[in-house]
């Protein structure tokens, strides 16, 4: 009876270590096939999407065009065009103000976000980065997810060998070695699915991570860029670490208090959860793609903003499975 329970426990362990090593395999696989072929400096909207996703990517057009006195945001969140203001060439500032300009030049921030975000343009922005090979295409992760759901189902078959090894009392010889052999796989099996878990949440290939890491070297949180360029000035510090880069509280403020309010407010790509900074986290710690399973980072690259997992749908274009 105890040999019996240790050959049991031995196998399904044996599949646990053969299921994480394959997953770990598969992971590393996918993301090193993304060739990235990124020639350029990335400009503000390209690292607000691999720092933080969509709504990142919106809520940096609406600090921009602030700042920029293109658009007013008023007490209560409310964004109005500032008569007078020269539509801008950038495809996400220009979707911003056409949605204000469809509403009558007024409308509540968390309606804009929800415009943007099923737009063409925040669509357009994610297929030129999976062209560019800084994000991992939906679907190549699809493998490994089954793989991390073996894995789960491997541990949940040990954990009843573990309790039948106890209930029966096979404490002695081969029962001791079976429930030795059981308990280490079971913490490990599900120690590596935790862990797997977070990872596949994330979108960035091994290049969209050398990417935003690089900006992030050059960038420091904190320390203003020296650039006549308010894109760059403000852009690209508020695109790497949220709204508090703004440096303009009252602003900061009322884009923070919308991007807290209710999910309804939202829209399925530009959503998240609420964070400090009115953004959620970066790409790299669990950031603003929610659904697919794309957020988590296997590599830690928080972007301080804090926490706030989202669930990011269809107005990602798709690609927000995460």
């Amino acid at each position: 009876m105890e040999f019996s329970l240790f050959v049991i426990a031995f196998v399904v362990g044996l599949v646990i270590l053969s299921t994480a090593f394959a997953l770990h395999r598969e992971h590393r696989r996918v993301r090193s096939a993304m060739i990235g072929h990124y020639g350029g400096p990335p400009n503000p909207y390209e690292l607000a999407y691999l720092s933080g996703g969509p709504r990142r990517v919106i809520n940096t057009a609406l600090g921009l065009l602030a700042r920029a006195g293109a658009i007013r945001i008023s007490r209560g969140g409310q964004a109005s065009l500032v008569a007078g203001a020269r539509p801008s060439p950038d495809p996400i500032e220009h979707a911003v103000m056409e949605s204000l300009h469809q509403r009558g030049g007024s409308a509540p921030v968390g309606e804009v976000r929800r415009a943007v975000a099923e737009g063409r343009s925040v669509d357009g922005l994610r297929y030129r980065l999976l062209g560019l090979g800084l994000l991992v295409p939906e679907g190549a992760l699809d493998h490994a997810q089954v793989l991390l759901s073996r894995l789960q189902i491997t541990s949940i078959i040990e954990v009843v060998v573990v309790a039948g090894i106890l209930l029966a009392g096979a404490t002695g010889g081969f029962g001791t070695f079976a429930l030795l052999v059981g308990m280490f796989s079971v913490i490990g099996g599900f120690s590596v699915y935790a862990r797997q878990k977070r990872a596949l949440r994330d979108v960035l290939s091994h290049t969209g991570h050398e990417v935003l890491a690089s900006a992030r070297r050059t960038y420091i949180r904190g320390a203003r860029p020296v650039a006549p360029d308010l894109a760059f000035a403000v852009g690209i510090p508020v695109a790497l670490y949220g709204l508090s880069e703004l440096d303009e509280p009252g602003l900061e403020e009322e884009l923070q208090r919308q991007t807290a309010s209710g999910s309804s407010s939202c829209a399925s790509g530009a959503c998240g959860g609420g964070s400090s900074s009115g953004d959620a986290s970066s790409f790299g710690g669990g950031g603003d793609f929610g659904s697919g399973g794309w957020g988590g980072s296997s590599d830690g690259g928080g972007s301080g903003d804090g926490g706030g997992g989202s669930s990011c749908g269809g107005g990602c274009g798709g690609g927000c499975g995460g």
